[in-house]
């Protein structure tokens, strides 16, 4: 079992998404849920409108409307 601890930073917590994506790590539905919503906030705060991170397969983005959104490479 993985723990989605608030105080790793973006980076780590956009590879434990990327792993679970990829399948090396197996999160529960609310472990994920977790994840996903950790990642927006840190999007919100941490992100400027109109910029955009990538880790490995993971793009986290703040649109210049406010909205955080997650993207996920196949």
């Amino acid at each position: 079992m993985v723990e989605i601890d608030p105080n790793l930073s973006t980076q780590e917590l956009m590879k434990l998404a990327a792993d679970h994506h990829k399948k090396r790590i197996e999160l529960t539905e609310s472990e994920r849920d977790l994840l996903i919503a950790t990642l927006k906030e840190r999007g919100r705060v941490e992100l400027e409108h109109g910029e955009e991170l990538e880790i490995d397969d993971v793009r986290l983005v703040h649109r210049v409307t406010g909205a955080v959104s997650i993207y996920f490479d196949s």
